[in-house]
């Protein structure tokens, strides 16, 4: 007898550990499902509206130096992708993809979330191709179709998978742990995560895995957004919003909305990615890695942006600075003073200096004179007046000297007159309150700028000292002129925006935060628990029965 139970629990125990092994964890892996605003705007690029983040990693200066990520595959592991929105439609992968949740091959994305991470991505490299792998419905998804994804990857071609979706570890989360290593050490795919929303320093999977690389979030103003997961397993940081600045991506329906979170961050580092990989086709995913390291951006804390904000510029070749940011300046009697703000990206060095060129307009431009790094304007007394002369400049390190900055044209007089034209007068939010942005003017005529004044409809309603204003009262389609005015009076209109004003009515209620409104449960897999602790009982049972059974006597 006692051997036919020593037998059953034998193999009642090697069941159960194959069942333990086999069975997919079923814990749901939480997107970030922020809400979003639909906008009426029209098709634009990058996208209409504030472009911020886009410019803070420097992909408009990247694709400037020509790359995009061309020749590049990435996989979006996300709730699918709107592969007809007319920002996306012609970046698909030619296979699309396929849809794990409901085992087809048609991975339309009926929540919006993967559109909108897809048209970061190719905001950041427009030369790409999308593969959309769904592997997330709104509500969540589980570790078998991430599994299934990542395996399907691997087979077609993937260079980059990106995964803007996450969870706590659970136990049979390994099992996609090593698809990953797999893709990672065997197929040489670049990995990259989303470190999670929850503001705690508590790793989040799959990016706390260690061939994943895990992303922060940023708001515009460089600082840890919020609710960002912090930690000295972060990796990298890039841009992922607040409730004052979010981005601004595709949605489904070929419309565009805005959304926050280190779902949004994610997507430019794999990017970034495929423009350095784009650029240089023979580096593993360990060169791109590393050098994402080093070329990123020190902003502080390594526990809240890793080794920094991610750098497109860079990514891209660009190690002699970007070009001065911005030039404007005053103009006097027989003068002008010149002025500029620093490049945004220093290239592989320091800046040593910058050098200031001068023409007619139309000619071609002589150098007058070279400004130390610390300083950012210059005066030019060799003028005359009533001449008008084109103005540039550039930086440069000890690899060169950037590209001209933009040209700024100043007319020198015997006395001050009206400031000129207010430049770049843009929206960069249709929400109430709407909020307006714009450049000083490229001359303030001889004479400091007082204020400036604010037109709606051609009607003035407010001015402010400030170069934003943001308006709590407009309503409808509206048009927006502002004009600078100095000591002498005020200047000619800048060009005007329309905007069609989206009232908090018409905002959904929960896009004031990023957090998925479905609280990860931490007992879900109690069952999976329960069969580990039965399936050790048993086998320390056949331990144990092995030990106490008496030796046989001679025959």
């Amino acid at each position: 007898m006692r051997k036919i139970v020593f037998e059953l629990i034998r193999k009642a125990s090697v069941a159960l550990v194959i069942l333990l092994i086999s069975i997919p964890s079923f814990s749901l892996i939480h997107g970030v499902n922020d809400t979003y605003t639909l906008s009426e705007a029209e098709h634009t690029y990058p996208y209409p509206g504030d472009d911020w983040g886009w410019r803070m990693v420097g992909a408009d200066l990247a694709h400037e130096l020509g790359e995009t990520g061309e020749g590049v595959r990435i996989a979006i592991l996300d709730t699918g992708i709107d592969y007809n929105h007319p920002d996306l439609r012609d970046k698909m992968w030619e296979g699309i993809g396929y849809d794990f949740v409901n085992n087809n091959d048609d991975p339309m994305d009926n929540d919006g979330h993967g559109t909108h991470v897809a048209g970061i991505v190719a905001s950041v490299a427009p030369g790409a191709e999308l593969m959309a792998l769904k592997v997330l419905e709104e509500e969540g998804g589980r570790w078998q179709e991430v599994s299934e994804a990542i395996r399907y990857a691997r087979n077609n071609g993937a260079d980059i998978i990106t995964m803007s979706f996450g969870a706590q570890r659970s136990l049979l989360a390994r099992a996609v742990e090593i698809q990953m290593n797999f893709a990672y050490d065997w197929d040489g795919i670049f990995l990259v995560a989303a470190a999670g929303n929850d503001d705690t320093d508590t790793e989040h999977y799959p990016a706390g895995y260690n061939s994943v690389v895990s992303v922060s979030a940023v708001t515009h103003e460089k600082e840890k957004a919020s609710y960002s997961n912090y930690g000295d397993w972060i990796e990298l940081a890039a841009p992922g919003g607040d409730t004052e600045k979010r981005i601004l991506s595709t949605v489904p329906g070929g419309e565009y909305g805005s959304k926050m979170g280190t779902s949004m961050a994610t997507p430019y580092v794999a990017g970034v990615a495929a423009i350095m990989l784009g650029a240089d086709p023979g580096l593993s995913q360990r060169d791109i890695r590393e050098n994402l390291r080093e070329q990123a951006i020190d902003i502080g804390d390594p526990n809240h942006f890793g080794h920094g904000l991610v750098n497109a510029y860079r990514a891209a070749g660009g190690d002699v600075p970007s070009y001065p940011d911005d030039l404007w300046g005053s103009s006097g009697n027989e003068r002008v003073d010149l002025r500029w703000y620093e490049p945004r990206f220093q290239g592989a060095d320091d800046i040593e200096g910058f050098n200031v060129y001068r023409s007619l307009p139309e000619g071609s431009p002589d150098w007058i004179a070279e400004v130390p790094a610390n300083s950012l304007s210059f005066l030019d007394t060799n003028v005359s007046n009533d001449v008008t002369y084109e103005y540039r400049v550039t930086a440069y390190n000890s690899y060169g000297e950037s590209r001209f900055s933009v040209s700024a044209y100043l007319t020198p007089r015997e006395g001050p007159v009206e400031p000129s034209k207010v430049r770049d007068l843009r929206v960069v939010s249709e929400e109430l309150p709407v909020e307006l942005v714009w450049s000083s003017p490229m001359d303030d005529g001889g004479s400091p700028i007082t204020h400036y004044n604010i037109y709606r409809d051609g009607v003035l309603i407010d001015n402010t000292e400030n170069d934003f204003f943001r308006d709590r009262e407009a309503s409808g389609e509206v048009i927006y002129t502002v004009t600078a005015s100095n000591s002498v009076g005020e200047g000619e209109a800048s060009e005007p925006v329309q905007v069609n004003v989206i009232s908090t009515e018409e905002i959904d209620q929960e896009s004031s935060w990023p957090f998925d409104p479905i609280p990860l449960e931490p007992h879900q897999d109690w069952w999976i628990f329960a069969l580990f602790g039965l399936s050790l009982f048993l086998i320390l049972m056949s331990i144990f029965l092995a030990i106490i059974k008496k030796p046989k006597g001679p025959v």
